[in-house]
């Protein structure tokens, strides 16, 4: 099954037209050995776009040595890329006219945050609210259940929490400040707002739209993912939170995002790019999307994702049209998951 040279990947060995002449096979043989310090079972699928051009390339490392496989339907944990997605239903409601991204989403909810704290809705997908990165409240069950530590984190929790215990960072308040509370309550207000769960939301207003079939919030995965000691471990639910990470895809479907990026007459997914926080001089985040070099001809948006099992990143530039998505299945703890992060990069700049 997993053959060194296989007729699928003789064929992909077209010129990339890269600045840097290399292709398919020089991306093997560049990266093989950096690889070979993963632990066995080890997966990862690339996919690269070129303007109009898709090209894949898979590896798996078996018995200490790494293979080229084809990957590019095998699916993946995607972790906080998710919070695109999130971001791009909220996007959908503002361009509507259903909401302002200003607006403050206590209204969708039958009681009162404690201190009479309010939120909005862009402060939610920026990472701006204040919030902290989880609630207080799932702290006895992550100890309870490590491996999963999300799944018995329910929607009744969630509310207890915005009741009992929301409380803000105070030295944070409209500064960036990474949330998985924020994005997944805010998939929640959402899903209150529209009167649809965020399964059903997600499937209409994007993954039909752009031909990702294969993509969803089933907790299934084709890949088993590997912890941060290397052993397999189980695939996360994460109930109430999921519109922060609980999305799981293949890099063929991934790669229809992007292409979807390419179109300018896109209302919605362009306001998901439109930059509403400046982190720093070279750092923007729009509606979910972080922005390198904002507003620049060197301009990239991207996204990554870690879970129990499985780290991946995706970037892309629509002034070149151009994208890399890099998913893999390993512990965003483990030693070696830098290495999705830099490659993604790497191989973007290339293009």
């Amino acid at each position: 099954m997993f053959q060194k040279v296989s007729t699928i990947f003789f064929l992909l060995t077209i010129s990339l037209n890269f600045t840097a002449q290399f292709n398919i096979d020089s991306i093997f043989n560049n990266y093989k050995y950096k690889l070979d310090s993963f632990p066995n079972n080890f997966y990862l699928s690339v996919a690269i776009v070129n303007k109009q051009e898709l090209y894949h390339i898979g590896f798996k490392k078996l018995n200490d040595s790494v293979y080229r496989c084809d990957l590019k339907d095998s699916l993946f944990e995607i972790g906080s890329i998710t919070k695109t997605f999130t971001s791009s239903l909220l996007a959908e409601e503002i361009v509507n006219n259903n909401l302002k991204e200003t607006d403050f989403i206590n209204k969708q909810f039958s009681f009162k945050f404690k201190n009479k704290t309010k939120l909005s809705y862009v402060t939610l997908a920026n990472h701006t609210s204040g919030l902290y990165r989880l609630p207080s409240n799932i702290a006895m069950l992550i100890f309870e259940n490590p491996e999963n530590p999300y799944l018995k984190y329910s929607i009744k929790e969630l509310e207890q929490y915005l009741k009992n215990e929301l409380v803000l960072d105070k030295k944070n308040i409209s500064k960036f400040s990474y949330s998985n509370l924020g994005a997944g309550l805010l998939g929640q207000t959402l899903s209150k707002k529209t009167k649809k769960s965020i399964e059903q939301l997600t499937q209409e207003k994007i993954l039909s739209k752009y031909g990702m079939n294969a993509t969803s919030y089933n907790v299934n995965t084709s890949i088993t993912g590997l912890d941060k000691n290397s052993n397999a471990t189980v695939n996360w639910n994460m109930n109430a939170l999921k519109a922060a990470g609980g999305i799981v895809s293949n890099t063929h479907d991934l790669s229809k995002y992007i292409h979807a990026h390419f179109n300018s007459d896109n209302k919605v997914l362009s306001l998901t790019r439109k930059p509403t926080h400046y982190i720093n001089k070279e750092m923007a985040i729009g509606l979910g999307w972080f922005i390198k070099n904002p507003l620049s001809d060197k301009e990239i948006c991207w996204h990554n994702g870690g879970t129990g099992g499985f780290t991946s990143c995706l970037a892309f530039s629509t002034t070149n049209k151009t994208g890399v998505i890099v998913l893999s299945n390993i512990n965003m703890e483990h030693k070696e998951a830098v290495l999705i992060d830099q490659m993604c990069f790497k191989l973007m700049n290339s293009l």
